[in-house]
């Protein structure tokens, strides 16, 4: 029989109800999050993020895992400094020519860009107490410090 265990101490949680209950943690434990025999949370992770992820509400950013966080503020960094960058070649190329609806468009682009970066920054800085500085090596070397860890968890459990 498998016991249901709290993810984050992995002590054996009270049931009522439908109900979990760690006495130690002194909380309820989500039905979502319970474990089972002592195993730890599993921390998503995924080899590519979905840009669409980016128009959810912040509500639903917040429910992200930190790694998908990070994920797509270094995404949307990197799309606001292209669009940054095409919006000031267009203005040094077409200074006498009239506004075009297309330079407006990305205007407002960049704009829901930023505020959605800030929204980001906002969430990892909730989560980190600082805006982390994300690289591609950065998020590469996070990534196989949660598979190292994965791993660890596995040998563990094979005790």
């Amino acid at each position: 029989m498998q016991l249901a265990t709290c993810p984050y101490c992995a002590s054996t949680l009270t049931t009522t109800d439908n109900t979990f209950y760690c006495a130690f943690c002194q909380m309820k434990i989500s039905k979502h999050i319970v474990q089972t025999n002592g195993k730890r949370l599993v921390i998503r992770t995924r080899d590519f993020i979905q840009p669409v992820q980016l128009e959810q509400s912040t509500r639903l950013l917040k429910k992200l895992s930190t790694y998908e966080l990070l994920e797509l503020y270094h995404f949307i960094r990197a799309e606001e400094q292209a669009a940054e960058a095409l919006i000031t070649f267009a203005d040094e190329f077409d200074m006498e020519k009239p506004i075009s609806d297309d330079s407006v468009l990305e205007k407002e682009s960049l704009s829901w860009k930023k505020k959605k970066r800030f929204v980001l920054e906002n969430l990892l800085r909730e989560r980190f107490g600082y805006i982390p500085n994300i690289t591609t090596r950065y998020l590469e070397e996070y990534r196989e410090k949660i598979r190292q860890d994965d791993r660890i968890s596995s040998m563990k459990e094979e005790e």
